[in-house]
């Protein structure tokens, strides 16, 4: 489960990647980390956490859809997953997000995308 900030000491955050200020994003949005598949930032009541941006059924930003109580909501077919983790919540999406870990330090908000290896939206992506 991605955790609103990872307990990091010292240069714990090598190989981490910098997503931007904390002021950046406010409380109930999102941005995008431009990485292939993107990945998306948000930013709830209790902390930042990262997602696959991509819905995992209509291919759509999740970073553009509606965010409310800890969920966010495709716009294309309005399905619905828990930003905390990755869980699909209703349908046609029955394929969870993959979530990343998150770490807030000087005002920066980093993601550990090291293990990004076999996330679903790269297999569903695969089969075109």
């Amino acid at each position: 489960m991605t955790q609103p900030e990872a307990n990091l000491a010292g240069d714990d955050l090598a190989g981490w990647h910098a997503a931007g200020a904390v002021d950046e994003v406010e409380v109930g949005g999102a941005m995008v980390i431009p990485v292939k598949p993107p990945v998306a930032v948000f930013r709830i009541e209790d902390g930042f956490f990262a997602t696959d941006d991509t819905c995992t059924h209509a291919l759509s930003s999740l970073a553009e859809g509606y965010i409310e109580d800890g969920t966010v909501e495709c716009e294309f077919h309005f399905a619905k997953f828990d930003i905390r983790t990755g869980k699909a919540l209703t349908p046609p999406a029955v394929t969870p997000l993959a979530t990343y870990p998150v770490a807030v330090r000087d005002g920066v908000v980093y993601i550990d995308l090291r293990a990004r290896v076999g996330c679903p939206i790269e297999q569903l992506s695969s089969k075109e």
